[in-house]
């Protein structure tokens, strides 16, 4: 069985990039979602997330994996509510690629499920409450 679990590392690596492009009305939180995210789980990867029209695909967002970078698509037109969840899910993805996470069922309810802990500490960050998504209680294995 697989775990998600939280920082660990030490390491005196340079930061790793977030880089964002297109458009959304919610491109100014993209980066504090993104550090968010970076209290808890360390990723080694670059990060862009596009903003774009997924209504065709039918989905929120898809990340991929395009050399030592991780390529996150998120639909333009959610709330802010979806959007978090949304980039917070897509996160867990990169998280699970750079851990050799294979397993569509695995990632996909690993990913589930850390979104809605990920966002309930998201919004407890705004209210000034710490509750972090590594305790043991939230850890998915």
């Amino acid at each position: 069985m697989f775990a998600i679990t939280g920082k660990k590392s030490t390491s005196l690596c340079f930061p790793k990039m977030l880089f964002t492009s297109g458009n959304s009305p919610h491109l100014s939180i993209t980066s504090k979602v993104f550090e968010f995210f970076n209290e808890s789980y360390e990723i080694a990867s670059d990060v862009e997330i596009y903003h774009t029209n997924l209504s065709d695909d039918n989905a929120f967002g898809f990340t991929e994996v395009n050399g030592k970078e991780q390529f996150i698509q998120i639909h333009n037109d959610l709330t802010e509510e979806d959007y978090v969840t949304t980039v917070l899910h897509e996160l867990v993805h990169v998280v699970q690629n750079e851990q050799g996470i294979t397993s569509d069922k695995v990632r996909e309810d690993q990913a589930y499920h850390m979104e809605k802990v990920l966002y309930k500490g998201w919004c407890d960050s705004l209210q000034g409450v710490h509750n972090s998504p590594t305790d043991p209680q939230n850890r998915v294995y």
